[in-house]
Protein backbone atom coordinates (compact mmCIF):
# COMPACT_ATOMS: atom_id res chain seq x y z
CA UNK A 1 0.00 0.00 0.00
CA UNK A 2 1.19 3.51 -0.79
CA UNK A 3 0.87 5.55 2.38
CA UNK A 4 2.09 8.71 0.63
CA UNK A 5 -1.17 9.05 -1.28
CA UNK A 6 -3.68 7.24 0.97
CA UNK A 7 -6.28 9.66 2.40
CA UNK A 8 -6.02 9.96 6.19
CA UNK A 9 -9.67 9.03 6.79
CA UNK A 10 -9.37 5.90 4.68
CA UNK A 11 -6.14 4.94 6.43
CA UNK A 12 -7.78 5.28 9.85
CA UNK A 13 -10.77 3.25 8.69
CA UNK A 14 -8.36 0.55 7.50
CA UNK A 15 -6.69 0.43 10.92
CA UNK A 16 -10.07 0.19 12.66
CA UNK A 17 -11.29 -2.58 10.34
CA UNK A 18 -11.28 -6.31 11.01
CA UNK A 19 -8.37 -6.77 8.58
CA UNK A 20 -4.96 -7.79 9.86
CA UNK A 21 -3.21 -4.76 8.35
CA UNK A 22 -2.52 -1.96 8.69
CA UNK A 23 -1.84 -2.43 12.37
CA UNK A 24 0.07 -0.74 15.19
CA UNK A 25 3.49 -0.71 13.58
CA UNK A 26 2.16 0.87 10.41
CA UNK A 27 0.23 3.43 12.44
CA UNK A 28 3.34 4.25 14.46
CA UNK A 29 5.43 4.77 11.34
CA UNK A 30 2.82 7.16 9.93
CA UNK A 31 2.70 9.07 13.24
CA UNK A 32 6.49 9.33 13.09
CA UNK A 33 6.20 10.66 9.53
CA UNK A 34 3.68 13.26 10.72
CA UNK A 35 6.05 14.37 13.47
CA UNK A 36 8.85 14.53 10.94
CA UNK A 37 6.71 16.68 8.63
CA UNK A 38 6.03 19.10 11.52
CA UNK A 39 9.75 19.48 12.14
CA UNK A 40 10.37 19.88 8.41
CA UNK A 41 7.76 22.67 8.34
CA UNK A 42 9.53 24.48 11.20
CA UNK A 43 12.76 24.41 9.19
CA UNK A 44 10.96 25.95 6.19
CA UNK A 45 9.47 28.78 8.28
CA UNK A 46 12.77 29.51 9.98
CA UNK A 47 14.55 29.54 6.62
CA UNK A 48 11.95 31.97 5.25
CA UNK A 49 12.50 34.20 8.29
CA UNK A 50 16.25 34.28 7.63
CA UNK A 51 17.33 32.10 10.55
CA UNK A 52 20.23 29.69 10.09
CA UNK A 53 21.72 31.52 7.11
CA UNK A 54 24.62 29.05 6.95
CA UNK A 55 22.43 26.55 5.05
CA UNK A 56 22.10 24.19 7.99
CA UNK A 57 18.31 24.54 8.10
CA UNK A 58 18.02 23.67 4.41
CA UNK A 59 20.21 20.63 4.97
CA UNK A 60 18.15 19.61 8.00
CA UNK A 61 14.91 20.09 6.05
CA UNK A 62 16.19 17.82 3.27
CA UNK A 63 17.22 15.22 5.84
CA UNK A 64 13.76 15.36 7.43
CA UNK A 65 12.09 15.03 4.04
CA UNK A 66 14.14 11.89 3.41
CA UNK A 67 13.19 10.58 6.85
CA UNK A 68 9.48 11.27 6.23
CA UNK A 69 9.63 9.29 2.98
CA UNK A 70 11.54 6.50 4.73
CA UNK A 71 8.94 6.28 7.50
CA UNK A 72 6.12 5.97 4.98
CA UNK A 73 8.04 3.20 3.21
CA UNK A 74 8.55 1.51 6.58
CA UNK A 75 4.80 1.75 7.19
CA UNK A 76 4.28 -0.30 4.03
CA UNK A 77 7.07 -2.72 5.03
CA UNK A 78 5.44 -3.21 8.42
CA UNK A 79 2.09 -4.04 6.83
CA UNK A 80 3.83 -6.51 4.52
CA UNK A 81 5.67 -8.34 7.30
CA UNK A 82 2.53 -8.52 9.45
CA UNK A 83 0.64 -10.06 6.52
CA UNK A 84 3.43 -12.61 6.11
CA UNK A 85 3.43 -13.49 9.80
CA UNK A 86 -0.33 -13.95 9.95
CA UNK A 87 -0.27 -16.04 6.76
CA UNK A 88 2.28 -18.46 8.24
CA UNK A 89 1.28 -21.42 10.40
CA UNK A 90 1.35 -20.57 14.10
CA UNK A 91 3.53 -23.55 14.95
CA UNK A 92 6.63 -22.38 13.09
CA UNK A 93 6.99 -19.00 11.48
CA UNK A 94 9.78 -18.46 8.98
CA UNK A 95 12.83 -17.23 10.98
CA UNK A 96 13.62 -14.60 8.35
CA UNK A 97 10.08 -13.21 8.57
CA UNK A 98 10.29 -13.17 12.36
CA UNK A 99 13.57 -11.24 12.21
CA UNK A 100 11.99 -8.77 9.76
CA UNK A 101 9.16 -8.35 12.29
CA UNK A 102 11.88 -7.09 14.62
CA UNK A 103 13.98 -5.23 12.05
CA UNK A 104 11.20 -3.10 10.56
CA UNK A 105 10.03 -1.57 13.87
CA UNK A 106 13.67 -1.12 14.91
CA UNK A 107 14.19 0.88 11.70
CA UNK A 108 11.07 2.91 12.51
CA UNK A 109 12.53 3.70 15.93
CA UNK A 110 15.86 4.71 14.41
CA UNK A 111 14.18 7.04 11.91
CA UNK A 112 12.11 8.62 14.69
CA UNK A 113 15.29 9.12 16.72
CA UNK A 114 16.74 11.18 13.88
CA UNK A 115 13.60 13.34 13.91
CA UNK A 116 13.95 13.82 17.67
CA UNK A 117 17.59 14.83 17.28
CA UNK A 118 16.69 17.29 14.51
CA UNK A 119 13.90 18.72 16.72
CA UNK A 120 16.47 19.33 19.44
CA UNK A 121 18.68 21.14 16.96
CA UNK A 122 15.94 23.24 15.35
CA UNK A 123 14.51 24.37 18.70
CA UNK A 124 17.93 25.78 19.53
CA UNK A 125 18.06 27.87 16.35
CA UNK A 126 15.46 30.52 17.15
CA UNK A 127 12.92 31.62 19.73
CA UNK A 128 10.28 32.29 17.05
CA UNK A 129 6.85 30.94 17.95
CA UNK A 130 6.86 28.50 15.03
CA UNK A 131 9.56 26.54 16.85
CA UNK A 132 6.85 25.32 19.23
CA UNK A 133 5.70 23.03 16.41
CA UNK A 134 9.04 21.26 16.77
CA UNK A 135 7.83 20.39 20.27
CA UNK A 136 4.78 18.75 18.73
CA UNK A 137 7.10 16.97 16.29
CA UNK A 138 9.15 15.70 19.23
CA UNK A 139 6.10 14.39 21.09
CA UNK A 140 4.85 12.57 17.99
CA UNK A 141 8.25 11.11 17.15
CA UNK A 142 8.82 10.06 20.76
CA UNK A 143 5.46 8.27 20.88
CA UNK A 144 6.10 6.51 17.57
CA UNK A 145 9.58 5.52 18.70
CA UNK A 146 8.31 4.12 22.02
CA UNK A 147 5.63 2.11 20.22
CA UNK A 148 8.18 0.74 17.77
CA UNK A 149 10.54 -0.32 20.57
CA UNK A 150 7.62 -2.00 22.33
CA UNK A 151 6.94 -3.97 19.13
CA UNK A 152 10.62 -4.87 18.79
CA UNK A 153 10.72 -6.28 22.30
CA UNK A 154 7.41 -8.12 21.86
CA UNK A 155 8.57 -9.76 18.63
CA UNK A 156 11.96 -10.72 20.05
CA UNK A 157 10.17 -13.39 22.09
CA UNK A 158 9.70 -15.34 18.84
CA UNK A 159 13.37 -15.16 17.74
CA UNK A 160 15.58 -18.18 18.43
CA UNK A 161 18.92 -16.56 17.52
CA UNK A 162 20.43 -15.56 20.88
CA UNK A 163 23.11 -13.29 19.39
CA UNK A 164 20.52 -11.44 17.30
CA UNK A 165 18.29 -11.00 20.36
CA UNK A 166 21.14 -9.66 22.52
CA UNK A 167 22.34 -7.25 19.83
CA UNK A 168 18.81 -6.02 19.16
CA UNK A 169 18.08 -5.46 22.85
CA UNK A 170 21.29 -3.43 23.11
CA UNK A 171 20.38 -1.33 20.05
CA UNK A 172 16.86 -0.76 21.37
CA UNK A 173 18.19 0.46 24.71
CA UNK A 174 20.70 2.76 23.00
CA UNK A 175 17.91 4.23 20.83
CA UNK A 176 15.73 4.81 23.91
CA UNK A 177 18.58 6.51 25.77
CA UNK A 178 19.42 8.79 22.85
CA UNK A 179 15.72 9.57 22.32
CA UNK A 180 15.30 10.54 25.97
CA UNK A 181 18.28 12.90 25.73
CA UNK A 182 17.06 14.49 22.48
CA UNK A 183 13.53 14.93 23.82
CA UNK A 184 14.80 16.53 27.05
CA UNK A 185 17.03 18.87 25.04
CA UNK A 186 14.09 19.83 22.81
CA UNK A 187 11.87 20.57 25.79
CA UNK A 188 14.68 22.49 27.49
CA UNK A 189 15.12 24.61 24.37
CA UNK A 190 11.40 25.35 24.28
CA UNK A 191 11.44 26.68 27.82
CA UNK A 192 9.00 26.58 30.74
CA UNK A 193 5.86 26.08 28.62
CA UNK A 194 7.22 22.73 27.46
Amino acid sequence: MDYETRPVGAFLADIASARVTPAGGTAGAVVGAIGTACCEMVCRHLEAAGAGTDGSLAEMRRSLETRRTELLALAAADAEVVEERFAAPTDGADPETVQRAVGVPLSIAEACLITLEEAATVTGVSDRRVVADAGTAAYLARGALAAAIYTVRSNLDDVDDGAFVAETRERATAIEDAARDAFEETMGNLGPAA
